[in-house]
């Protein structure tokens, strides 16, 4: 038989967790026929959990009720918390209180039983892009803080508040400031900006791109910048504005450097 997309899929990882063996072993089948690869079946929740350390499975299928004193609910979160490996309910459980519960471990699916294979594949391949895409964005992000951190040049965050969201060690050393003390303080505290030649408190940059502009503005300037211990610094900075999605300011990135490297 020729599975569409045979190559990609085998590699997904599943691990059945159902204390029902005939339903355990319908879903086993109806996996093997959609060229997903089966770890294993389980019937309780510490069973479940031993699995997920042992075997890191790409996605865990889990029934709500289990035997035993853990849950299928209480099976996730302990899994989420200790291997983060995602999981999506398969129950015949829809009460409010379960699902309340349910939520807080957050699930990629939860499928109610009984389900036909066309449903359960729609919400398999959907749960499995999901944490593909988030794996996808987690690894950018790492990346990301990498070269931020690895930067020569100094780079603050803040928040549309203005609070500080990130120093990086070379912010860390020309502000004084490090980043476990600086989070959450205004930034026109951490960052004390005069001009150069009145010697004058100016707005703070990250301040002032925050501030709604009809055009688009690009700062590269000097500026004298007062640290943590009153020591004066002639910096160069530019500041860019970050947006979401839906073209709202979520903060700024502010960069700069000793004006005498430039």
């Amino acid at each position: 038989m020729i599975r569409a997309c045979g190559d990609w899929m085998a590699q997904e990882k599943i691990l059945i967790v159902d204390d029902e063996v005939v339903v355990a072993e319908d879903i086993r089948r109806q996996l093997d026929s959609l060229g997903y690869t089966v770890i294993g079946v389980v019937s309780s929740g510490s069973e479940a959990v031993h699995m997920a350390g042992a075997h890191r499975p790409d996605l865990i299928l889990m029934d709500v009720k289990l035997k035993g004193p853990m849950d299928g609910i209480d099976a996730a979160r302990t899994i989420h918390a200790q291997y983060g490996i995602p999981v999506m309910y398969l129950t015949a459980f829809s009460d409010e209180d379960t699902l309340a519960r349910a939520r807080q471990t957050l699930p990629l699916a939860y499928l109610i039983k009984p389900f036909v294979s066309s449903d359960l594949r729609a919400a398999l391949e959907l749960a499995l892009f999901r944490h593909r895409v988030a794996r996808i964005a987690e690894q950018r992000g790492r990346w990301l803080d990498a070269v931020v951190q690895s930067m020569g040049e100094a780079v603050v965050t803040v928040d549309p508040l203005g609070r500080v969201t990130l120093l990086n060690p070379a912010a860390e050393r020309l502000t004084g400031w490090s980043q476990s003390h600086a989070l959450g303080k205004a930034i026109q505290d951490v960052m004390i900006m005069l001009d150069p030649e009145q010697r004058t408190p100016v707005r703070h940059p990250a301040l002032h791109a925050l501030r709604p502009q009809p055009f688009p503005q690009s700062s590269v300037r000097p500026l004298l910048l007062v640290d943590r211990r009153g020591e004066e610094r002639l910096i160069c900075e530019s500041t860019a504005v970050i947006r979401d999605e839906r073209g709202t300011a979520s903060g700024v990135v502010l960069v700069f450097r000793l004006a005498a490297n430039v």
